[in-house]
């Protein structure tokens, strides 16, 4: 019985020994991800690819590559945080993974806002993209506050299709808008107000009710998100003013969050992060021609606005880049004359010619 008990006890000793030897299966962990943006999935470009894109990739990596697995409580539309509120929800970790627009952290982001300073810029988003990243490379001090205050990672950015100007009424000269009221968020108001209308501060969730009750007579968007919101049942005249794409949404991660992961989920997370800028900016370009269909489609009158029209109404921002510049100088201790420059140039480079172009200086 004894010799008995002996083996059986070192048959244990070995099994155990044996688990201690593979800690991999030992310490595999379901970890749980909340993901969101204030903006819904469906006609949003960086959503849409939040949800059908980085989700279900991050997913089958972990699962497959590691021996771990992550699964995502998903939170768009502003179920967590509204569009304006998501920074600070992935800075205060109710959101471990957080989408949004740098628009409307005007304040806290305005250096990251710089492409929405220089209005008449490229309509092709993956050129925005690529000019935006090249300056960020240069110049990490424009997102370095992400981390150093507001304690999150950038993984990704991505960005909003050609702005144009959808209105309830018929228009071909910038001078009929004159005395006009009409919707903006954030930083493109001045686009609206330095030449005569007049701004009304609004959101995508917001902008079908302020157009239907008559609170503003027209809003400044994309083509692809003004068909996707159905703006154009009560503003039924869509106009190509060219005001270009904006890299301005961003896809940021908790710090604490990722100080707790395995390094090999991390690494799959950051991976996946600039997959998704890909995909997402690939989808923001074609959701433009698409949204164009749609209009056409529904009847809606699509036209252009002619180059010298496009040149008055950057003439008559002529100072604001400049001053915005500055602005960055003395708030924030970025060269923004130097970076905005930049910008100019490397647009040109890239093969975009202005109507009108700024000049930057120290004031």
């Amino acid at each position: 019985m004894r010799s008995t008990t002996s083996f059986v006890l070192a048959l244990g000793a070995a099994f155990a020994a044996t688990l201690a030897a593979l800690p991999q299966a030992a310490d595999a962990e379901t970890f749980v991800l909340r993901i969101g943006a204030g903006h819904p999935s469906k006609p949003v470009p960086y959503v849409r690819k939040m949800e059908h894109y980085f989700v279900p990739t991050v997913t089958e990596r972990v699962a497959a590559e590691t021996s771990h697995k992550v699964r995502f409580i998903q939170a768009y539309a502003g179920t967590v945080a509204k569009v304006h509120e998501t920074l600070e929800a992935v800075e205060k970790g109710l959101l471990d993974i957080g989408g949004y627009c740098v628009c409307f952290e005007g304040a806290k982001l305005m250096p990251m806002n710089l492409d929405y300073f220089m209005p008449f810029t490229t309509p092709d988003v993956r050129v925005q993209v690529e000019v935006k990243r090249r300056i960020m490379a240069e110049h990490p001090e424009l997102y370095g506050m992400l981390e150093e205050k507001y304690k999150q990672k950038l993984l990704a950015i991505s960005g909003w299709d050609n702005y144009g100007l959808g209105t309830k009424f018929k228009w071909d000269k910038v001078s009929e808008l004159k005395g006009r009221k009409l919707l903006g968020a954030g930083p493109n108001l001045p686009w609206i107000e330095r030449f005569g209308a007049i701004p009304v501060t609004s959101s995508l969730p917001a902008a079908y009710n302020a157009l239907e009750t008559g609170v503003a007579s027209g809003v400044i968007l994309f083509p692809g998100a003004y068909f996707g919101f159905k703006f154009h049942e009560p503003a039924p005249n869509w106009k190509i003013t060219n005001f270009g794409a904006m890299a301005q949404t961003v896809l940021t991660m908790n710090l604490n969050t990722r100080n707790k992961l395995p390094a090999e989920i991390v690494k799959i997370i950051d991976e996946e992060g600039l997959m998704y800028e890909r995909v997402a900016t690939e989808d923001a370009y074609e959701s433009e021609a698409i949204g164009f269909k749609n209009l056409r489609d529904a009847g809606i009158p699509v036209t252009e606005l002619p180059v010298d029209q496009q040149r008055a109404w950057a003439e008559a921002l002529s100072d604001w880049p400049n001053e915005r510049a500055n602005d960055m100088i003395r708030d924030y201790g970025i060269d923004g004359v130097t970076i905005m420059a930049k910008y100019i140039k490397y647009m040109e480079e890239a093969g975009h010619k202005h109507p009108y172009m700024y000049e930057f200086k120290r004031m």
